[in-house]
């Protein structure tokens, strides 16, 4: 997976190695990473020491600090795109049943950041953080493909991450994305491309009419009816904003008690901001609703909230990463050898998920069962030594801890299936 003469080739090309020196990339990404269990305890000693121990490199903090500089930054970012377009599997033939070319699931997450790096990553300023970081991923379910991994900083919103990477939707694409990236003008950029979406109506669009009539919709009406009748959910054409932009709405009926804390909390921030709610938002508050530009003979209204929650499978991801990597846990330190630290982790969540995508497709194959993705980050961590050995090239060493997950699997690491709980084999019922 990775050939050292090709990395050492790429730092020289990009600047990070001028010469032959006594450290080269690897084992600096090595030392940053597992010099010290609690990584945001970890520091230039640390990093000199395990350099020293490991590999017979000796150098002073101060020689360690001056590896770290754009030029090191850039090369692992070169890294990472290269790590990201590689598969340890030749062809992944999952949900080739499916419609839809593509599906893809897309979300941030944040990280706080100390203040001193507020110029080049500002936070949300106010009484919020001075400085802060967002990492956006975009993966692709069907195919098992990352599409995107990128670092921004926090002001950097998901909306206009939605709008810059619009050219990256193809045709016939299912998109599930949540609020944050979802605008009139998105939902009518996707349509655009020929490809389809599944989106929670965002609040911000008030104007909302009933395409047959043409009047506006009654939320608290239509919760009445669907209560009075039973009824589980229902589906309406719609026209949205003053565009009059025609799509599909599904309203799926909550039960009382979701919809009581639903109030209860919304109550809560009202009162410190001193307004009041209104029976239409009320009303709302007892209502999933879903827009999708999908036909009913696609997706019945029944499935669409159902497909839409496969979504939440990237906050597991999200949760998993921060569980076992621990990329959220920053001391204090300069913003060159920040990005190095971040970049390096990165890589090292992306190796580890071309392990898992490689597990979860033959594991399926051969039972129809799936992998847990917090049980297979909780595994990665007892075999890390092996992944020390897989940066460094040792493709022996890869073997060996795909066969010992392989192992695991049967007996540790398959998803639990639960009743209510969304999986990904629920994308097979696309």
């Amino acid at each position: 997976m990775f050939d050292n003469e090709n990395i050492l080739n790429m730092s020289k090309s990009n600047g990070f190695i001028k010469r032959i020196r006594k450290i080269r990339p690897i084992p600096l990404v090595e030392a940053v990473l597992f010099s010290n269990d609690d990584p945001s305890k970890v520091s230039l000693n640390d990093i000199a020491m395990y350099l020293d121990f490991k590999f017979g490199i000796k150098l002073t903090r101060q020689a360690v600090k001056k590896r770290f500089n754009k030029n090191a930054t850039n090369f692992l970012k070169q890294v990472l795109e290269g790590l990201l377009h590689s598969n340890l599997v030749d062809k992944v033939p999952v949900f080739s049943h499916s419609c839809f070319e593509r599906i893809t699931i897309k979300d941030s997450t944040c990280n706080q950041l100390p203040d001193h790096f507020k110029s080049v990553y500002p936070g949300s300023g106010g009484a919020g953080s001075k400085s802060a970081v967002r990492i956006q991923f975009e993966y692709d379910l069907k195919n098992l493909k990352v599409l995107e991994l990128g670092v921004s900083p926090f002001n950097h919103q998901d909306l206009h991450n939605a709008k810059e990477t619009m050219a990256d939707i193809r045709k016939n694409d299912l998109v599930l994305r949540d609020l944050g990236y979802v605008s009139l003008g998105v939902l009518k950029l996707i349509d655009n491309s020929e490809a389809w979406y599944i989106s929670r109506l965002n609040p911000s669009i008030s104007k909302i009419n009933d395409a047959d009539t043409g009047d506006l919709l009654n939320f608290a009406k239509i919760e009445r009816y669907m209560r009075k009748n039973n009824l589980s959910v229902l589906e309406k054409e719609v026209l949205l904003g003053t565009e009059k932009y025609r799509t599909r709405l599904v309203i799926e009926l909550l039960p009382d008690e979701v919809k009581a804390e639903r109030i209860r909390k919304a109550e809560k921030y009202a009162k410190k901001k001193s307004t009041k709610i209104s029976k239409q938002r009320k009303a709302k508050f007892g209502l999933n609703l879903l827009l999708t530009n999908c036909s009913s003979k696609m997706i019945a209204a029944s499935e669409v909230r159902r497909i839409y929650g496969i979504r939440w499978q990237i906050e597991m991801t999200f949760k998993a990463w921060k569980q076992n990597i621990q990329f959220h846990k920053i001391k204090k330190m300069g913003v060159d050898r920040y990005e190095f630290l971040l970049y390096s982790k990165l890589i090292m969540i992306i190796l580890q998920w071309k392990f898992y995508q490689t597990l979860d497709v033959i594991t399926y194959a051969k039972s129809k069962k799936r992998v847990s993705l917090l049980k297979i980050y909780k595994a990665f961590a007892l075999i890390k030594e092996k992944f020390m050995f897989i940066l460094r090239g040792n493709r022996q060493c890869a073997k060996e801890a795909l066969s010992w997950l392989m192992d695991a699997c049967n007996s540790h690491l398959l998803h639990d299936d639960r009743k209510g709980r969304i999986n990904w084999r629920s994308t097979q019922i696309i």
